[in-house]
């Protein structure tokens, strides 16, 4: 496909002791072509060889320049920072060293965002599990091909996509508003940043194509930073990082602060107490900190929230340390829900919310009202 807008992303890329991968995701943004008029790679203090690899592109390929940081950040955002400081071209793509642009991403969403006069396009992502190469889409059903959102408040459900590398963004936009990346080490830093962007309140243009693979290697040596669940210290991140998120947004529209508050409970819970794992201490520390950030969402949040999600919500609210049986649990919060038989009179006070005393959802049951619920066999 021939651009019509040559010249005109600046890809940047951030790098950090990723020598055995920086080099084909550098390579996948000089292969969109023409309308990438340079790819800015920033080597955060690397230990590794990442810095050497870098310079070797930058030799063969005039449009890669390398800026290399003497101290490492700690995160993903102040490299990303120093990128958009450096970028000179009208628009701004992020990519991770790990992933990698499909052929044909920036001119598709550069196209779009000059039809629309977007200051943000939006495209498609997949996250691609390796080795087994099995893509898995990035919030499916989220957003409809060829819409143009005037006012994000106008969709709320926005805010579901946290992601910054499947969009493209206008860099006055960026700089009229001083949209930039938390700095150091903040973990899920995106959270802030697309909040941000959302406060802002730009017109938003979908495209169907593909614009971004997101490689996850579970098995890798060193995870990435979000895959590092070790300890409770990354659920802490990902909480304070949605406290940040949620404020900036409720500042900027009540319904884009409302949307991601039911997010965190329908998402970030469910995702984070299916993986609780079998360590007591861990088990215990994360219940402990979820009970109290819960305490902070009104009862308008959870209502709002699915039939699922309100039941964790209750049982942990209800439950002050984890139940004998977490296994069942963490099994009930990996399935979709099942409504059971209803075979009495819905009755108040029962914190499953179920609408009957006796049935709740599978593997859940003896329900009594202002008593926890309790893990029995599945009827």
């Amino acid at each position: 496909m021939t651009s019509i807008n040559p010249a005109t992303v600046s890809v940047v890329v951030i790098a950090y002791n990723d020598a055995g991968l920086v080099g084909e995701a550098v390579s996948s943004a000089l292969d969109q072509g023409p309308v990438v008029d340079e790819v800015i790679a920033v080597n955060d203090a690397s230990s590794d060889d990442t810095g050497r690899v870098l310079d070797e592109l930058a030799a063969c390929h005039p449009r890669l320049k390398v800026l290399h940081r003497t101290e490492n950040s700690g995160g993903c955002g102040t490299p990303r920072n120093d990128g958009i400081a450096a970028a000179t071209a009208p628009y701004v793509l992020f990519l991770d060293s790990d992933d990698v642009l499909p052929p044909g991403a920036a001119d598709a969403l550069v196209r779009a965002a000059e039809r629309h006069r977007a200051p943000v396009t939006v495209g498609a992502c997949v996250r691609r599990e390796l080795p087994q190469r099995q893509d898995v889409p990035w919030v499916p059903g989220l957003y409809t091909a060829g819409d143009v959102i005037e006012r994000p408040a106008d969709r709320p459900e926005l805010v579901r996509d946290t992601l910054c590398v499947n969009k493209l963004y206008a860099r006055a936009f960026l700089d009229e508003h001083d949209l930039r990346f938390p700095d150091g080490r903040f973990v899920y830093e995106d959270f802030v940043f697309t909040a941000r962007v959302l406060a802002a309140a730009p017109r938003v243009a979908v495209i169907d194509d593909l614009v971004y693979v997101w490689h996850v290697r579970r098995s890798a040596a060193q995870v990435s930073i979000s895959l590092d669940r070790k300890d409770v210290a990354n659920w802490l991140s990902r909480i304070e990082a949605h406290r940040t998120a949620a404020r900036i947004l409720t500042a900027s529209s009540p319904e884009l602060g409302h949307a991601c508050q039911v997010k965190f409970l329908e998402y970030d819970l469910r995702m984070y107490l299916r993986e609780l794992g079998d360590d007591p201490d861990y088990q215990a520390a994360w219940w402990t900190a979820t009970r109290e950030y819960l305490d902070g969402f009104t009862d308008a949040d959870v209502e709002a929230a699915g039939p699922h999600a309100r039941w964790i919500v209750r049982l942990l609210r209800a439950t002050p340390k984890p139940p004998a049986d977490v296994e069942r649990l963490t099994r009930f919060a990996a399935e979709p829900p099942r409504l059971l038989p209803h075979t009495r009179a819905p009755r108040r006070g029962c914190p499953c919310g179920a609408r009957s005393s006796r049935w709740s959802w599978t593997g859940w049951r003896r329900c009594r009202p202002g008593n926890s619920p309790s893990p029995s066999t599945p009827a």
